[in-house]
């Protein structure tokens, strides 16, 4: 919580400001840090572990026909059961690790000595992107609807683009879609006042 003073009718008293956001944001010798856990559907996640749930007793199953080698089995069948098994194993691990992101994911921007990261990571594994600090221009934030029943139904599952957005060149990056509107618009404040200090 952020104590500042205002000053009313020439009386002073102290001002709460609200500090309920999401993002934790460091200011250190180097730079600035700002990190945003990925955004939390509990629905999406709770459903997910209960599909995958499901999804372990179908490999198990099809797994144990195809090993158990049964000479009575067509070899069409034994083909599908393959074919099946491996598309099968691509979805699950699909919904694993969506279901990682959803539960650990972070993202982070770290501005540190001119330069600037940019990291979408489960446990420290995952995307990270370095940049120069002064090619970073037109940092702005924009509403994403994440409705299931929208477009962008990767943000649903809490993927796809975040709300913060930055040109880099002729690109465009973005983070932060884990944040409300309100926090996004100040995280946009501190990075453009930093990256003009």
């Amino acid at each position: 919580m952020i104590f500042n003073t205002i000053t009313i009718n020439n009386y002073s008293k102290p001002a709460i400001m609200i500090n309920n956001g999401k993002a934790k944001i460091e200011k250190t010798l180097k730079g600035l840090r700002v990190s945003i856990p990925s955004k939390k559907n509990w629905f999406a996640l709770i459903f997910g572990t209960a599909w995958l749930g499901g999804w372990y007793f179908g490999f198990k199953s099809a797994s144990t026909m195809l090993i158990s080698g049964d000479t009575n089995t067509p070899a069409a069948a034994n083909g599908f059961i393959t074919f099946w098994l491996i598309a099968w194993t691509i979805g699950g691990g699909s919904i694993i690790l969506m279901l990682l992101w959803g539960y650990f994911g972070q993202e982070q921007l770290i501005f540190n000595n001119g330069e600037v990261h940019l990291n979408k990571t489960i446990f420290g594994l995952g995307i990270k992107k370095r940049m120069e600090a002064n090619e970073i221009k037109n940092i702005r934030t924009e509403f994403v609807n994440d409705s299931l029943f929208t477009n962008n139904r990767w943000a649903f599952w809490g993927l796809g683009p975040g709300k913060i957005k930055f040109d880099y060149g002729f690109k465009t990056f973005s983070f932060g879609l884990g944040v409300d509107d309100a926090e996004a618009n100040y995280i946009a404040g501190l990075l453009e006042e930093h990256l003009n200090h």
